[in-house]
């Protein structure tokens, strides 16, 4: 883990270059870090709440400069758009580059491990997991290189649908707790991605742990390996600290990926999250958020 805390030391204090490190001599390991721009994972759900009659500098208090700055940069308030930026599709743009680096490491680990099922995670709320999940899937279809479905599999607070403009119902949920035997693919969506398609999470449930957990969940993973048995499967889970979704899909999925937000994520909230996973599954982990200073200046010559 000294690596990751390194990586993590590195963006927090120096705050000057992004250094990512290739896996090698047979480490099942991804170090990737991903640029803070327009890189950062808004919650609708929270800013509804919020913003509801109320004025806008309330939700703004306690909101750190850095977090202000990017509203004011990319929009006035990016949380109310229906769908946000994928910013893989960006040619050329720090971030773009990154989540292909990423993108490359993923498939390097994939051919070495096997993983086709990943599922993307955090320790706490708001590191970015759901953009690092959407982006990667983004970066991965991109160009027809690869057929991605990405899952929404974070029922409480879920986001997928937000960044391809998608009803969030039907989706899984809806399927989870239908009482006849459709078709998943009548559930599947396609973006304006090609080769890309969504299953956006559905209603909302407060049994959503329970519904992860049951048979019919696990025979739809099962139906999902056989059906897009061609393409990358992506899941968008919960945070680890705040929920025990995690826990229950780690043993259906073939990797995970955590990701961290520099200069956010507390170190020991990273050391908690690892061990109560306890798995050999962990590809890696996923610095998001991280300033690339003057390395950013080598995507502009």
């Amino acid at each position: 883990m000294s690596r990751v805390f390194e990586a993590l030391e590195k963006a927090s204090k120096e705050k000057k270059e992004v250094v990512v490190t290739q896996p090698g001599n047979g480490q099942a390991w991804v170090e990737t870090a991903i640029p803070d721009e327009r890189g950062f994972e808004r919650e609708e759900k929270e800013v509804d709440h919020r913003f509801n009659g109320k004025d806008r500098s309330v939700a703004f208090s306690g909101r750190s400069w850095r977090e202000r700055a990017e509203e004011l940069l990319f929009g006035r308030d990016l949380r109310s758009y229906k769908s946000y930026p994928i910013v893989a599709l960006d040619k050329g743009s720090p971030a773009a580059e990154q989540y292909k680096i990423l993108r490359e490491q993923v498939k390097k680990l994939r051919a070495e491990m096997g993983a086709r099922f990943l599922s993307v995670t955090s320790p706490v709320k708001r590191d970015g997991k759901s953009i690092v999940a959407t982006n990667l899937a983004a970066a991965m279809a991109l160009g027809n290189e690869e057929r991605v479905l990405l899952i929404d599999c974070d029922l409480r607070d879920p986001q997928i649908h937000q960044y391809f403009g998608l009803q969030r119902s039907p989706g899984l949920t809806d399927y989870l707790t239908s009482s006849s035997n459709e078709n998943v693919l009548n559930y599947v969506r396609e973006t304006s991605i090609p080769g890309l398609q969504v299953l956006t999470a559905g209603r909302s449930s407060s049994l959503s742990s329970e519904l992860l957990a049951t048979e019919k969940m696990r025979n739809l993973m099962d139906e999902i390996r056989l059906k897009f048995h061609s393409h990358q499967i992506i899941l968008d889970t919960p945070p680890v600290l705040s929920t025990p979704e995690p826990l229950i899909l780690a043993g259906q999925v073939d990797g995970i990926i955590m990701v961290i937000r520099a200069g956010k994520t507390p170190r020991d909230c990273l050391s908690e999250a690892l061990e109560i996973l306890k798995s050999d599954k962990i590809m890696g982990i996923v610095l998001n958020g991280a300033d690339l200073g003057i390395t950013s200046k080598y995507y502009d010559y």
